[in-house]
């Protein structure tokens, strides 16, 4: 053990302070018009006592609000006033509800987790001891829940013991970039009193992890489109999870204890859940489903893999009280793979429940031990200050003006050569006019979620010469990287911008990852195209323009792919990454419609990858795409079309093929039909077929994709075609399978909105949305693909 190790664990063993509340802060807003303005704040400077009596309510809030922040009737969203709101170790009392911000992380010290106590005399207006998104006197939400973007909540302790009656911890209506990790719940017991956890009844999100509840009649009540949870756990509540109401949902690692009801999604509105690597313990009642095949709709859709059942005399119930599957009061039942809903294999749909240990094929590559792999996002908790090296120290401006290549690469070049040091990117915009390279062994944290790093210049010009704009190993690289709250965008007209090219392989032992702190990580590292102050892809450079056929603002054309994980690369471990092209403005207080052009969202040609809880959006070609890839679990992933497709239609303005890139040939696509002569494609109500793919498989083995939302909402701006009554047909079809022998693709609970054809193998469409319709999307329970 060298000096430094011996240091941090003696450190450790004292109690030293997180490295965070220690830290130089050096973070800038370049874009806000205060030069002035804080984006770390911690909660004592403005007064909070954290001593368990004092009210710290008026502190907190203030900390949080200070700087002329986004909330309010006034400002629905803004990235110019990112803040990092730390709260060091302390019990804090509060009497009436914190009210978070936009682009707002809440962080406590991850080594004494500090608590955020409800008084026994708590009242508000507002909905929990957290309020992150508060109803307006006109019944409307603040923010609108599917545009809540870049929010976090770490390392806090929520308690509401002491208050009487009927209480949430955490209202948390979400979208994409956010995440709650971390946390603990301390919920009352009582039976006097109705305590929820986390209460979420809209939004597109989104991840929560690393999570415990104790108590409550609900440990967590949950309504969105789509959300990946993991690790959470659940003690002593009488419902464990109420689902509200979802497209998709997709758990893993969930531990249910002593509670009456594991997972109640009886709603009508539940599209379908994935429940993977779980136990339940001394509960009455693991699940209730509302899923009858005997309904027309498909709801309800359930896929159970490698779950134990220890003394739960009722596995699945029904909505009606009957028993589907019985457990065992006493003894222990282990449910390897069981689905219910409608199954193609490959042909369908055929109404299934069961255990058919063929439809649950589970690559081990993927897999530590009998777990599928998963890893926590690091805080680097025992590392002290000194061994954070700064951006902006390192002599990166970060205004978005200034070229700082030269300085992140000396940065990142230094922290590779002593793995005892890490990459702290302080809150800014750091503009590069080539690519940024991030070797082996970096370390890098972004602060704020608002470290960008954004490509701009004559390099990233050329739409037929693709650059990278942050390049992670170079091809045949071997080692190790671990990268957590940075965003990576463009500037400008870069047609040619690659914004992140994945090659780094992170060795594996033959049995899977590998040992130690393998394999590589990005955690909530995002790609943000246009739509953001600086970004000059604005409402002022690129206004939508639906009543002018065909045109295109090549000023506009901003990205060639948004993130390319190359054959080379291997071992990577991703969690909570949104790819996204922007539909719109974020600083407009209107959220004004715009339309920036990015070719590829992520195309996959690596092997052993992890997606857990990623988006990828409004990309001309595609958005997923795995091209000769093998062993690649993802978990609900998330697209969408571009809204003014098909005006142009796909693939211009990538008119070129690119075959490097594998780019889809719409011409042969949209003509080829077998089950139509093979003249011209057949589907019901004529749906545009030039339409952006959701999700591409090319010669590709051992793929498992738990939970897919692919949706196609708009043509030409308007939504009229992804309602039930223009029978869905925003577009011809969605996603797309080309297996490589009998164990390419599994795709469980698949989920579409808006295209006619579901899932097309090889040119022959294998589901169609009529026949899985739920209720605004249509779900298939489970797919596997044929030779």
């Amino acid at each position: 053990m060298g000096i430094l190790s011996l240091w941090l664990a003696a450190a450790s063993a004292v109690g030293a302070t997180f490295w965070m509340e220690d830290i130089r802060h050096q973070g800038i807003a370049p874009f806000n018009p205060y030069k002035a303005y804080p984006v770390f704040r911690s909660v004592k400077e403005f007064g909070a006592k954290g001593d368990g009596v004092t009210d710290d309510t008026a502190a907190i809030n203030a900390a949080i609000s200070t700087g002329g922040r986004c909330i309010g009737y006034q400002c629905v969203g803004t990235t110019t006033t990112p803040a990092i709101v730390y709260f060091p170790p302390g019990t804090y009392l509060i009497t009436s509800s914190i009210i978070d911000y936009y682009y707002t992380q809440l962080i406590g010290d991850p080594n004494d987790m500090p608590v955020i106590k409800g008084a026994p005399t708590f009242q508000s207006r507002y909905m929990g001891l957290l309020e992150s998104n508060p109803y307006q006197d006109n019944g409307h939400l603040n923010f609108l829940s599917t545009n809540v973007f870049y929010r976090q909540v770490r390392n806090l302790v929520f308690d509401t013991t002491d208050i009487p009656g009927q209480m949430l911890a955490v209202h948390w209506p979400s979208s994409q970039a956010t995440s709650i990790q971390n946390c603990v719940f301390n919920l009352s017991a009582r039976a006097s009193d109705t305590h929820t956890g986390i209460f979420m009844e809209e939004g597109s999100g989104g991840v929560l992890s690393d999570l415990i509840f104790y108590g409550g009649k609900y440990g967590a009540q949950f309504g969105n489109q789509q959300y990946t949870m993991r690790n959470l756990t659940f003690v002593g509540s009488q419902t464990a999870i109420l689902q509200i109401w979802n497209w998709g949902w997709t758990y893993k690692s969930l531990t249910i204890v002593d509670c009456d009801i594991g997972i109640n999604m009886s709603s009508p509105s539940v599209g379908s859940a994935t429940l993977l690597d779980s136990g339940f313990f001394n509960v009455k009642t693991a699940i209730i489903t509302s899923y009858d095949p005997t309904n027309s709709t498909s709801r309800g859709s359930l896929l159970v893999e490698n779950v134990v059942y220890d003394k739960v005399p009722t596995v699945l119930e029904a909505a009606d009280g009957r028993v589907l599957l019985l457990g065992d009061a006493t003894g222990i039942v282990y449910d390897p793979g069981y689905a219910m809903g409608n199954l193609y294999a490959p042909n369908g749909p055929v109404p299934f429940q069961g255990r058919d240990p063929e439809h649950f094929y589970q690559p081990k590559s993927l897999k530590r031990g009998h777990l599928y792999y998963e890893r926590p996002k690091p805080q680097y908790e025992s590392y002290p200050a000194s061994s954070f090296l700064s951006a902006r120290t390192y002599g990166a401006v970060g205004d978005g003006v200034t070229d700082d290549t030269k300085a992140l690469n000396t940065l990142f070049q230094a922290v590779a050569e002593n793995g005892n040091r890490i990459a702290f990117l302080d809150a800014g915009y750091y503009k590069v006019c080539d690519t940024v390279y991030i070797p082996s062994g970096a370390h890098v944290v972004g602060e704020a979620l608002a470290a960008v790093i954004m490509g701009a210049g004559p390099k990233y010009a050329d739409m037929e010469n693709p650059y990278p704009v942050v390049m992670i190993g170079k091809p045949g690289e071997e080692g190790c990287i671990e990268m957590s709250d940075v965003i990576v965008s463009t500037q400008g007209a870069t047609a040619g911008a690659v914004l992140i090219q994945y090659n780094l392989h992170t060795p594996s032992d033959e049995t899977g990852p590998a040992s130690g702190d393998g394999p590589s990580g990005l955690w909530d590292v995002h790609v943000r195209i246009g739509g953001f102050a600086g970004s000059q892809l604005q409402t002022a450079e690129c206004p939508i323009t639906p009543n002018a056929a065909g045109y295109i603002n090549k000023n506009c054309i901003a990205a060639h792919t948004s993130m390319h994980i190359t054959q080379h690369a291997g071992n990577l471990y991703m969690e909570n990454n949104w790819l996204w092209v922007a539909d719109h403005d974020i600083e407009d207080l209107n959220m004004t419609r715009i339309s920036v052009y990015a070719g590829r969202g992520m195309l996959i040609e690596g092997s052993q990858i992890w997606l857990v809880g990623s988006a990828v959006e409004h990309h001309t070609l595609y958005q997923y795409q795995l091209v000769n890839a093998s062993d690649i679990w993802m978990g609900q992933i998330q697209s969408e079309t571009p809204y003014y497709q098909p005006n142009p239609p796909a693939p211009y303005p990538f008119s070129n093929r690119n075959m490097q890139y594998w780019d889809p040939d719409f011409a042969v696509d949209c003509l080829y039909d077998p089950l139509n002569g093979g003249q011209k494609l057949g589907l019901a109500g004529n749906p545009p077929c030039a339409m952006a793919w959701g999700f591409r498989a090319l010669g590709s083995e051992n793929v498992v994709v738990f939970g897919a939302g692919l949706y196609s909402f708009f043509n030409n701006f308007q939504t009229n075609c992804s309602q039930k009554t223009a029978g869905e047909n925003c577009q011809a079809r969605m996603a797309y399978v080309d297996p490589r022998g009998g164990k390419g693709v599994e795709m469980y609970n698949l989920n579409t909105i808006g295209s006619v054809s579901m899932l097309t193998q090889q040119g022959t469409d294998m589901a169609l949305w009529g026949d899985n319709y739920v209720d605004f999307a249509s779900t298939l329970a489970v797919f596997r693909s044929g030779t």
